[in-house]
């Protein structure tokens, strides 16, 4: 049986390649862009929300600062990305996550362009419909941060070198070095190290597999054909002006600041924790239980698709996609400091495996594959317990209820049943069509409709609303901050000055001595307070109301220290 095809690089597109890219463009558009402020500020977006519109209100952008104090724990790139998209509406939610479905966007945009290159536009289009609709993926895309970032960075270095017949161009190494350059201010060297490093496998691999072909001597080419990159004439001159533009910008924010906080934040969040981590330390292993959820809901497609690379024939793509995908591996495994989304940039990795065995799969070229039939079947199925369960939570659950829910449910749920029986049938190519909508239409929904609905549950902007309009005459100097670490409320309160923070508990109690004052922190830590501070009372004067059944040790409270006259919200 054929296997599938073998060709070289594809560089001249058509107008159907052109359409292909701009309708996967227009749905990565529409899917990640929609509804970004239906959902409040969670985890670390805060972070970056704040730092962002700090900087926009004291006009220095190189002095990031969360409440007035300093705050370098990331690289400048990753809040300036969110200034221009907040020049007329300031910092909000909307603002705040657009870098990171524009990158998103791009992302899924490249992989389309790396699986047609591979293996022609139907490869790259599953590649890019199933990135599209990786739940995961979606969701990071969707977040204010910079991971999104970093994965479009490192696939832009590996698309731009990604060429059969290594001819060397200035243009293409130009642009890898200053995308390095620069993504290294985005979340630190991680994108141009994963890089450079998978490209150092490449070069290696390839030189490997000539050697054991033919030998050097028989093709006339020595060490630096394969690392024709940066020992080439050409290579070492983009490599300099892509290390002019990273030590300018390493530098320029100690020149401006005069500190070098910048400088040695990016050693220890980078060197010192992937040698030495002193945080997120996870097993060795732990990458294995993540990426299965990573590629949700194409696990088991990932898992069929490992099984029928053998298909894809012996060329230089079959060795390039599989020696990138082990090298972004093994560069996120060896670092000790392990967290689920690190390992985000293997995701186009799997879709591109993914969309290039489903592509052969679909053209019928290798054998009818029980195991990628098994995984269509199971993945079509999916569709309709979601419906299922939307329907069920419609007429069961009052607090998640939503119109939408018994409207795409049962359509959901049609779609299941019909793709799962086009699959059976052997009908692979409508029934994957089939399921490739249905999930879109259901993450759709997901990041919107029910982002609405969980809303409900969470009180962080409302809360801050009522604090707000508490605190609105009070004087700025009876307000003060103790360990408290929600960037969120911070961005929410919006006040015109930044809280006054309390370092240590000294410092607490010497504050609650005074009456009148008003002092914010975590109701966690409302007990050891009262219990170290003496008997100076402490009068709750608002709490955050508890988001679900469980009580929030993390949620905020509002104190008056001394005992009112009269204080109606006691």
């Amino acid at each position: 049986m054929s296997k599938v095809g073998f060709h070289e690089p594809i560089d001249k597109w058509s107008w159907a390649d052109y359409v292909l890219l701009a309708a996967l463009v227009a749905a990565a558009s529409l899917l990640f862009c929609s509804g970004l402020s239906i959902r409040s500020l969670w985890g670390s977006e805060g972070r970056w929300t704040v730092v962002a519109r700090e900087m926009m209100q004291s006009g220095n952008y190189f002095l990031p600062t969360i409440n007035g104090q300093v705050y370098f724990d990331k690289p400048l790139l990753s809040y300036w990305a969110i200034i221009p998209f907040s020049w007329f509406t300031g910092v909000t939610e909307t603002s705040a996550r657009l870098p990171g479905a524009l990158a998103g966007i791009g992302t899924v945009g490249l992989t389309f362009a790396l699986g047609r290159r591979f293996y022609g536009r139907t490869a790259g289009l599953l590649s890019g419909a199933i990135l599209l609709t990786t739940a995961m993926f979606g969701f990071w895309s969707r977040t204010a941060s910079a991971e999104l970032l970093n994965v479009l960075a490192i696939w832009l270095m590996l698309w731009v070198l990604a060429r059969g017949d290594r001819t060397p161009s200035f243009r293409r190494y130009l642009v890898f070095y200053l995308v390095a350059a620069l993504s290294a201010f985005c979340k630190g060297p991680v994108a141009p190290a994963v890089a450079v490093m998978t490209t150092v496998a490449l070069s290696i691999t390839e030189m490997v597999y000539d050697l054991r072909k033919a030998g050097f001597g028989e093709k006339g080419r020595g060490f630096t054909f394969y690392f024709d990159w940066i020992f080439s004439v050409k290579g070492f001159l983009a490599a300099l002006c892509g290390l002019a533009v990273f030590t300018l910008l390493l530098f320029l924010p100690v020149i401006v600041t005069g500190t070098w906080d910048a400088v040695e934040l990016m050693w220890r969040e980078n060197v010192t924790r992937f040698f030495k981590p002193f945080d997120h330390v996870e097993p060795f292993y732990t990458y294995f239980k993540h990426i299965p959820v990573l590629l949700l809901p194409w696990t088991l497609v990932g898992i069929a698709s490992l099984i029928g690379v053998k298909e894809w024939g012996a060329g230089w793509t079959r060795r390039w996609m599989i020696c990138v995908t082990v090298a972004i591996f093994m560069f996120f495994t060896v670092s000790g400091s392990r967290r689920s989304y690190y390992i985000l940039p293997i995701v186009p990795a799997f879709a591109l495996i993914m969309g290039i065995s489903l592509a052969g799969f679909l053209e019928r070229l290798p054998a009818d594959s029980r195991a990628m039939r098994a995984a269509l079947i199971i993945t079509g199925s999916f569709p309709f317990l979601a419906g299922a369960a939307m329907t069920v939570a419609y007429f069961a659950f009052g607090q998640y209820r939503h119109v939408s829910e018994v409207i795409l449910g049962p359509l959901a749920a049609a779609s299941g049943i019909l793709a799962v029986m086009l699959a059976y049938r052997r009908r692979y190519i409508e029934g994957t069509a089939i399921t490739v909508i249905a999930l879109f239409c259901l993450l759709m929904w997901g990041y919107t409709a029910a982002g609405a609905i969980g809303e409900r549950q969470r009180t962080m902007r409302s809360f801050a609303g009522s604090l707000q309009a508490h605190l609105k005459s009070v004087d700025g100097d009876k307000t003060a901050i103790y360990g408290m670490g929600n960037s969120s409320l911070i961005f929410y309160l919006d006040m015109a000055r930044p809280i006054t923070t309390l370092s240590d508990m000294s410092a607490v109690c010497a504050y609650v001595k005074e009456p009148g004052n008003y002092l914010l922190t975590e109701e966690g830590l409302a007990e050891q307070i009262a219990g170290e501070c003496g008997p100076h009372e402490l009068v709750r004067v608002l709490a955050q109301p508890d988001e679900g059944k469980k009580r929030n040790r993390e949620a905020v409270v509002l104190f008056r220290t001394g005992k009112p006259a009269q204080n109606p919200f006691k």
